[in-house]
């Protein structure tokens, strides 16, 4: 079962540029169905052993991953850590996680929140892992949400009808969503943004990330908009979003 534990960390791992709204689905389904099996196999090992032989036996699995990335991630340069340690992260959290959990057996899940706890104490790189679930990944694309803006309101301890969400809302109901060109803004912004909000949530300084965005894209975002200055307000959304793109993609 270690075995391939790595073989799906490397397998999903080449998958990981196409955590896309348009392609989600698809490579996890895919992804699901070829190591189904083995996660079948997962559950029968674990509901054969009776307690305390389980928890060894959770404990040894979970350390599995963490290990394997932490070697491979070793013998690379500074910068080419950086690089992996997001591919490593969101590979884990939107796929692999996930796999491990998905069938709601309550052994798998307790594996997986091991899982989780035992990458973060290994540090394999300044990220944070969150445990996580297909349903929550998937509903996330789903739901067509101003991503980054509900995300900034969220840290800022804002309600999901607060003034600035619910005018970003309506700027993008009323005024991108009028034009073909503004259609297609939005469908291209939805594509990335959860990956965006993702990877953002990773970082130690999250806090910090969200209140910048507040203070130099939001607020001033929401000063255009009651100005009716829309097409500028559209210009400054899409350059954070560029900047964001640059800097985390």
């Amino acid at each position: 079962m270690e075995t391939t534990l790595q073989e799906m960390f490397d397998e999903m791992l080449t998958h990981v540029k196409e955590f896309r709204k348009k392609t989600y689905n698809e490579v996890f389904e895919a992804g699901y169905s070829k190591y189904r099996a083995d996660l079948v196999e997962l559950e029968g090992l674990l509901a054969c052993e009776e307690e305390p032989e389980k928890a060894m036996l959770i404990e040894r699995l979970a350390q599995v991953l963490p290990s394997y990335a932490y070697e491979k991630i070793q013998e690379k340069s500074k910068k080419e850590k950086e690089r992996m340690g997001v591919d490593f992260n969101i590979n884990m959290v939107v796929y692999i996680v996930p796999f491990i959990n998905y069938s709601k057996n309550e052994d798998c899940i307790k594996l997986a929140h091991r899982i989780v706890e035992l990458w973060n104490e290994k540090k394999i790189n300044s990220l944070t892992l969150s445990y996580s679930t297909y349903e929550e990944i998937a509903g996330g694309f789903r739901k067509k949400l101003c991503y980054i803006t509900t995300a900034v309101c969220e840290h800022m301890n804002k309600s999901d009808d607060c003034y600035e969400l619910t005018l970003m809302r309506e700027f993008r109901d009323n005024y991108m969503m009028q034009t073909e060109k503004g259609r297609s803004t939005v469908e291209d912004y939805y594509d990335i943004a959860p990956g965006l909000v993702l990877i953002m949530n990773m970082q130690n300084n999250a806090s910090d990330i969200y209140r910048e965005l507040y203070l130099n894209y939001l607020l001033p975002c929401v000063q255009l908009i009651e100005e009716d200055k829309k097409t500028a307000c559209q210009a400054l959304y899409m350059q954070m979003v560029q900047k964001l793109k640059q800097q985390y993609i």
